[in-house]
């Protein structure tokens, strides 16, 4: 008679309760890592998006600055004076106050749309003559302070002064 041996079987690889925690701990990780990045994505959007309102703030006001400051019709009140009907008739820089460009109708100086990206923002202009005092140039002075406001299609604004 043959002596039948027994033989032990050792099982290699894992229990399906260690394969279960692996996926488990596998799958937070992704989540983890993909809210990392689209949070990452997002706030370099929102930079963009806020150095996009501030470059048309800029321009606005780079463009009223261009324009004297003493209108030469002798007017003395902020806005446009008669027959300054639009932007490109401007002939001072106080002819702006009131101005605005509605979201999605922004345009440059020569009445021209500005690329989509710029589309969803709108611009609103204030010129009021005032006294601001600066000490170190002998106390107090008249002049204009021209505030451009931006905003955008979820009612957010940036805001730029000048005097």
């Amino acid at each position: 008679m043959q002596s039948v041996s027994q033989h032990s079987f050792r099982r290699s690889g894992f229990t399906l309760m260690e394969t279960m925690f692996a996926v488990t701990v596998l799958a937070f990780s992704v989540a983890a890592l993909t809210q990392a990045i689209v949070s990452g994505q997002s706030h370099t959007y929102e930079a963009m998006h806020a150095s996009r309102a501030i470059a048309l703030a800029e321009a606005m006001i780079d463009e009223i600055l261009s324009k004297p400051y003493e209108d030469p019709d002798g007017d003395l009140t902020a806005g446009p004076d008669a027959g300054e009907s639009s932007r490109d008739l401007f002939d001072a820089a106080d002819d702006y106050d009131g101005f605005t460009e509605a979201v999605g109708a922004v345009e440059d100086q020569s009445g021209t749309a500005l690329p989509e990206l710029y589309q969803s923002f709108g611009r609103s202009v204030t010129a009021d003559f005032t006294t601001e005092n600066f000490p170190d140039l002998g106390g107090d002075h008249d002049g204009l302070t021209v505030t451009v406001t931006v905003t955008d299609t979820y009612d957010r604004t940036w805001i730029v002064s000048r005097f």
